[in-house]
């Protein structure tokens, strides 16, 4: 079994980081009475978002006969939230409440969304809700504010590399490993942040005994930050032609190795410190920006490729405003 999915946090008190969101959602799950029936967690992908949806269903003591997951990118349409609407409404099979896990659920329709406003609005008295998106900027706005509106909102945020330092510790110790702290050093600057990337990248090379092989193999499971970086200085050269930028990108991206969300993550932090760091109006940076911003997650590397290509085009939009 992956360590991702054998050290799955049971409890609030076994997640690291995330503290403030931890002790909020604690704080309404610990009420006697107006617990919420709808939560939205939202966050990076392998940030532990589900997992959290799943230990609501410990703390509400909710069966695994009454708990029922979905990933919305596979049943996204008004079909499914209709079978979730006359379901619902069932009495529990093996206690007294129900679960409904709706995974990426920024996939679903604009029909199904709009469906599943009354269910969030009135749902019946022993059933729950959790909605969990990595980017909740593909709803439509009207449709987010008005989900948001009915949840109990949680952001899971990327975690600094002493709290996926402290992940990595505490799971070799679970698995009585005494594993080189330099690799843990190396995992944690490896996985921006996110802790499912992290266990994931861990039980990939936890075998490994020598510990420059071990160092070689997470190079090829992860993003090469020194690529990343090479890359986004390409695509905001504006001594560069866009064809001489494509040509220089297109080598890089041949040899880019790392799962495609990271990848995008990662561009998107070097692009945004880019910008942040100019003066002026930076109309061009924007541009460039602004093809990193859409999801890789079922495009994959094509994705990557094809905002690289478009960054490079968009680098001879307007010019820069120098006021």
């Amino acid at each position: 079994m992956p360590l991702q999915t054998m050290h799955r946090p049971k409890t609030l008190d076994e997640i690291v980081g995330n503290e403030t969101a931890i002790k909020s959602l604690a704080s309404v799950l610990s009420r006697e009475v107006d617990i919420p029936h709808s939560f939205l967690f939202t966050g990076l992908p392998g940030g532990g978002k589900t997992t959290l949806a799943r230990i609501i269903k410990e703390y509400l003591d909710i069966s695994d006969m009454d708990f029922y997951e979905y990933n919305a990118a596979n049943t996204r349409g008004i079909d499914t939230i209709r079978q979730i609407d006359s379901n619902c409404r069932l009495s529990p099979m093996g206690g007294s409440k129900k679960l409904y896990l709706l995974d990426e659920v920024h996939a679903q329709t604009g029909y199904a969304l709009q469906a599943i406003l009354k269910l969030l609005e009135e749902p019946p008295n022993h059933v729950y809700f959790a909605l969990c998106t990595s980017e909740p900027e593909k709803i439509k706005s009207t449709l987010l504010k008005a989900i948001r509106r009915r949840c109990h909102e949680c952001e899971v945020k990327p975690l600094i590399r002493s709290q996926i330092v402290k992940l990595l510790k505490d799971t070799c110790k679970k698995e009585e490993i005494d594993y080189p702290i330099s690799i843990l050093r190396k995992i944690a600057k490896s996985c921006w942040g996110s802790a499912g990337q992290a266990l994931s990248i861990l039980d990939s090379v936890i075998d490994i005994e020598d510990e420059s092989i071990a160092e070689e193999a997470i190079e090829d499971l992860v993003v090469s930050e020194s690529s990343i970086a090479e890359i986004c200085k390409l695509l905001t050269d504006n001594k560069l032609s866009a064809i001489n930028k494509w040509h220089n990108v297109k080598k890089l991206l041949k040899t880019l190795n790392g799962e495609p969300e990271s990848i995008r993550y990662a561009m998107l932090g070097y692009l945004n410190q880019i910008m942040l760091s100019k003066e002026g109006l930076p109309v061009k940076l924007a541009g460039i920006l602004s093809c990193f911003t859409d999801s890789f997650m079922y495009i994959g590397k094509t994705g990557v490729t094809l905002a690289c290509f478009f960054a490079c085009m968009e680098s001879e939009s307007e010019s820069d405003i120098p006021f």
